[in-house]
């Protein structure tokens, strides 16, 4: 979950001339990451009458091998305690990156399709596609035009994918970024979806420095049809810690299946 809710960087600093979308893109997905990271985790749902839930979780994730993996629990309240999330994000664009969720009245993890990974993580704005990291491969880039957010200065990146597949796979027809320009965040998103009208922005409201990474800890995700919001999600994160020692077993089917 980190590659979405979670961006990194090492506070370079680049002029903003002389740089294409590709190279841009580059840049943000090759931003330094911490080995290891833990946090609290905090989920608000809420409808378009402003009604609030509220879920508390738990999210560890580590570079194993060469591939990101994640798991996470759900704490609260008591009708999702104990829900597990298990993730393998690979690098390689033609690897299907590994999803399983643990139900507690199942007691058996069960892995998440392909072709259901544009559907909602939990109830959220989020999908399961949203969970991993984008392949740079998948999506030719070109940049718009050079902005200003709140008194700073961003690169405006088009996103289109480069086939039907990947839009099927994300669910989305075309992305627009926002990338700082002093350190390569992106600070805000659009998405279109695949119906007429539909879209999700992407919101980052504050970074924290840890361990000599910028970490996201406020996300919005809002969803919009024909220009209305019907329905938002605001992850927080605290408590966090980075470049722990970690043990590759507790990324496992085995450790999910154990639950809590």
């Amino acid at each position: 979950m980190k590659k979405m809710i979670v961006t990194l960087i090492a506070g370079l600093s680049v002029p903003a001339f002389a740089m294409t979308a590709d190279e841009i893109m580059q840049q943000v997905d090759q931003v330094a990451e911490p080995q290891s990271m833990k946090s609290n985790m905090t989920m608000v749902l809420v409808d378009n009458k402003g009604k609030q839930r509220v879920r508390s979780m738990q999210s560890v994730s580590a570079e194993i091998d060469g591939v990101d993996k994640s798991l996470m629990f759900f704490l609260e309240p008591s009708d999702v305690k104990g829900t597990g999330f298990l993730m393998f994000d690979y690098e390689a664009a033609d690897a299907d990156d590994d999803q399983w969720m643990l139900l507690p009245s199942l007691g058996k993890a069960k892995r998440i399709a392909s072709g259901d990974k544009t559907g909602s993580f939990m109830g959220s704005d989020f999908t399961y596609a949203d969970m991993s990291k984008r392949n740079l491969e998948e999506w030719t880039y070109e940049l718009v035009k050079e902005d200003d957010i709140n008194g700073v200065k961003v690169w405006v990146i088009e996103s289109t994918p480069v086939s039907d597949e990947v839009v099927e796979k994300t669910g989305y027809t075309k992305s627009i970024a926002y990338v700082r320009q002093d350190n390569f965040h992106i600070t805000r998103g659009i998405s279109y979806l695949q119906k007429k009208g539909e879209v999700k922005l992407m919101n980052i409201a504050n970074f924290v420095e840890i361990g000599g990474y910028w970490i996201a800890t406020e996300t919005q995700m809002v969803s919009q049809k024909n220009g209305q919001t019907v329905h938002r999600t605001l992850m927080k994160m605290d408590n966090i810690d980075v470049d722990f020692n970690v043990n590759p077993d507790d990324f496992t089917l085995t450790r999910l299946e154990q639950g809590l």
